[in-house]
C-alpha cells in the first residue's frame, strides 16, 4: 500500500543500519529495521550472523490509534501540522470561517 525508507545511518562502531515503514497488503503497520556489521554479528542474538533484522507490526484496527496518536505528540496546534503537510508535499484542504 505504502512505505518509506529511511536514510542508511552508520553506527559509531561502523555498522549500518537500514530501516523501512510500511502499510502492508494486510493493512498492517510495519516498521522494520536490518543491523548490518562486524559488531552486529558479535552482539546479535540471532547466533553472530552479520545481519540482524527485526520487526514491529501493528494490525489493521490500531493503525488509525498510532496514527492519531502520533499528531498529538507531534503537533500542539494546527499549524505545525499544516506546515508539516505542506514539508512533505501532501495534499490537504483547509477550511475556516
Amino acid at each position: 500500500m505504502g512505505s518509506i525508507e529511511y536514510a542508511v545511518l552508520i553506527l559509531p562502531d561502523g555498522d549500518r543500519r537500514y530501516r523501512n515503514v510500511e502499510i502492508n497488503d494486510k493493512g498492517e503497520l510495519v516498521f522494520e529495521q536490518t543491523d548490518i556489521g562486524r559488531n552486529t554479528a558479535r552482539l546479535a542474538p540471532n547466533g553472530g550472523d552479520i545481519d540482524y533484522e527485526y520487526w514491529v507490526t501493528v494490525e489493521p484496527k490500531y493503525v488509525n490509534k498510532v496514527l492519531l496518536e502520533l499528531i498529538h505528540d507531534s503537533f500542539s496546534v494546527q499549524s505545525e501540522f499544516e506546515s508539516w503537510l505542506k514539508a512533505k508535499s501532501i495534499k490537504y484542504t483547509f477550511f475556516s470561517y
